[in-house]
């Protein structure tokens, strides 16, 4: 009976161990993660898993690419910051329904290696003049730091729009720039403060004054075109420091294209002012290389009376090369000589300046024209009447 007990008791403790077993299996197996498929001997995940994967990779792909060009971009960005391109003339060139159409050009300066020459621009675009309308001429230009472009607007008006022609039309000559904490030593009539050029530079853009470029202002000279009557030329004399430093930020302020006439040569350093305050509103013309002395020969005030043709045309020869630009010149002292005026037409100068007190009028000699000077001590009713 003992024995009997025994071998009952074992046998429920065997159920119940391999029961508990059992129990203990089957929530391993809960636990464990599900094993991936085989197939052929290889782990094949879930389509849907692998949908998800490939979208991420081409997900991954696609950042990548587009952080590439991205960056790409900027530094082209960076390169084009060194390249300084600007507009002759104004930047809305206006043209009266049927007379021709005159490419006034653009000029563009590298910070790193100076100048370029304006052979160098291209531009593209058409203009129609019997097509009253806006049309677009896209300037641009490419040296080893980059690329720069500009843009201009012609206008083409019917002549019941365009309004007055101008009868003569006002080349405004400045020389040197000062302000209260950067004033010389001496003052005379060729240095004007800022806040004084900043009147009329503003009164100039308030009244919507246009800006002829040096070709256009040429051919009006020679009557193929009409300019509106609302016009002038601003220019400033000598290229010196202090008006680059404290009238360009000016021009810049109220949009005005001006001509700097930069002695080029000699203590001068035209080359490198050129790069250090390259602006898009300041185009660098001729005032020579190094022809602003004193000279020996009677009825001259410049060297330019001791110089041959061939010695200025020298002269002239490297002007360019430091400024780009071969549309116009001022004379030093407003000093010429016939030597002078050949060297000037042979070089295809659209314009040569006297000191001469006058407006431009139509039919003047080209390379002989006048200039209203502006004395920093005039008021400013002055100075209005001097551009009305």
């Amino acid at each position: 009976m003992s024995e009997f007990r025994n071998d009952e008791a074992r046998r429920s403790a065997a159920a119940e161990n391999l029961a508990r077993r059992k129990e203990e299996l089957r929530g391993s197996r809960k636990r464990s993660p599900k094993k991936p498929e085989r197939s052929g001997g290889s782990i094949t995940l879930p389509w849907r898993k692998l949908a998800v994967v490939i979208l991420l990779v081409a997900l991954l792909i696609l950042i990548c690419f587009g952080v590439k060009h991205l960056l790409a971009g900027a530094g082209k960005d960076r390169a084009s910051d060194k390249i300084v391109i600007g507009l002759k003339g104004s930047s809305v060139q206006i043209v009266l329904q049927g007379e021709p159409y005159i490419e006034n050009g653009a000029f563009a300066i590298d910070r790193s290696i100076g100048a370029v020459d304006e052979s160098e621009i291209k531009v593209k675009g058409k203009v129609k003049t019997d097509e009253p309308g806006d049309y677009t001429v896209e300037y641009s230009v490419k040296t080893e730091n980059g690329r720069a472009k500009a843009v201009r607007t012609v206008r083409v008006l019917a002549e019941e729009e365009f309004g007055d022609r101008a009868s003569n039309v006002p080349v405004l000559m400045y020389h040197w720039v000062y302000t209260a904490s950067d004033k010389p030593d001496s003052l005379d009539g060729n240095w004007i403060q800022d806040t004084v050029l900043d009147e009329q530079m503003a009164y100039l853009e308030e009244n919507e004054f246009y800006f002829p470029g040096w070709k256009e202002l040429r051919a009006w000279v020679d009557g193929k075109i009409s300019l509106p009557a609302k016009c002038t030329v601003v220019t400033f004399d000598d290229g010196r420091k202090n008006f680059l430093r404290n009238g360009v930020p000016v021009l810049e302020r109220h949009h005005i294209p001006v001509t700097s006439f930069m002695i080029c040569g000699g203590k001068s350093d035209g080359a490198g002012k050129i790069k250090e305050f390259a602006s898009p509103y300041v185009d660098f013309e001729s005032h020579t290389y190094d022809m602003h002395q004193q000279g020996n020969t009677s009825g001259h005030k410049g060297i330019v009376g001791d110089m041959s043709k061939e010695e200025i045309l020298a002269d002239m020869a490297k002007a360019r090369e430091v400024t780009g630009n071969n549309d116009a010149i001022a004379y030093p002292y407003g000093d010429y000589t016939d030597e002078m005026l050949e060297a000037v037409s042979e070089q295809g100068m659209q314009c040569g300046f006297t000191v001469e007190y006058d407006r431009v009028k139509q039919g003047q000699d080209p390379l002989k024209l006048p200039r209203i000077r502006v004395l920093g001590t005039e008021s400013f009713s002055t100075w209005k009447d001097s551009v009305e």
